[in-house]
């Protein structure tokens, strides 16, 4: 497979069975343009006008409205018209009423930064963390690092590197968790993952899972920019793992 690289949508939009699609968009490039949020469910529309903050009802909006514009532009549909179910714990589906191609997808954000994960038929996890410095990894890490990854960030020596390591660790965890879709967050200490910075050019079996688990789990670290780590993971493993950047909603429209 090819180095990770971001580049612009192509018009129109394409994906098959080989491939998994990752989009991002910075909300500091859409810069409170104006979009449709009449694309929006009566859902959508409730759960955003429930924020308190614009901020909140900004990102909200933005991320929905990147969900519905490129998934409607693979099916070749109206972004309005697409219909979403929820399973058991939370995630995300769309039902499909018609001869689709079974889309898979998965969404994050966190500080300016939303991402999008597509795949057709197989499942997919998607996450990014903002290196945030209000987060005590001390306190937090009996919750989350199984006992491989305790030994290995104990013999870490600066902040720097505990910081950096933690973060990989947790998006790592984050995104198979999300592509499992089953809700269990007590499971992250049970299963390990590499915490070392990783190369981008390829799919990595980095995942040490209980014995039950049978299923082949690929892992992603995807480079979003500074401040920021996040991965994603399958159980395909897709030729091309391609990347889109939009520079903003009038430029993602064009896409359809």
């Amino acid at each position: 497979m090819n180095k990770f690289l971001w580049k612009k949508p192509p018009i129109p939009l394409r994906i098959s069975r080989e491939e998994c699609h990752v989009w991002k968009i910075d909300l500091r490039a859409v810069n409170k343009e104006k979009f449709q949020l009449d694309i929006l469910s009566e859902d959508e529309q409730k759960r955003l006008s429930s924020f308190k903050f614009a901020k909140d009802r900004f990102r909200y909006g933005v991320t929905h409205f990147l969900k519905r514009w490129v998934l409607a532009s693979y099916l070749k549909e109206h972004p309005e018209k697409l219909i979403f179910t929820l399973g058991k714990y939370g995630k995300p589906a769309i039902s499909s009423q018609k001869n689709w191609p079974n889309l898979q997808f998965n969404i994050s954000h966190s500080n300016q930064i939303i991402l999008l994960g597509v795949t057709v038929e197989d499942p997919i996890g998607i996450d990014v963390e903002y290196h945030t410095d209000n987060i005590c990894i001390e306190n937090l890490r009996e919750f989350i690092f199984s006992p491989l990854e305790r030994s290995y960030f104990s013999k870490l020596v600066s902040q720097q590197e505990k910081k950096e390591a933690f973060f990989r660790c947790l998006t790592r965890k984050e995104a198979y968790l999300k592509a499992k879709g089953d809700g269990l967050t007590d499971f992250l200490t049970k299963i390990s993952v590499d915490m070392n910075e990783l190369p981008t050019d390829d799919w990595l079996e980095t995942l040490t899972l209980n014995k039950k688990e049978n299923l082949p789990w690929k892992l992603f670290p995807v480079d979003v920019g500074k401040s920021y780590t996040a991965a994603v993971v399958s159980t395909h493993y897709p030729k091309h793992l391609i990347g889109y950047t939009v520079n903003g909603i009038k430029n993602l429209t064009r896409t359809n």
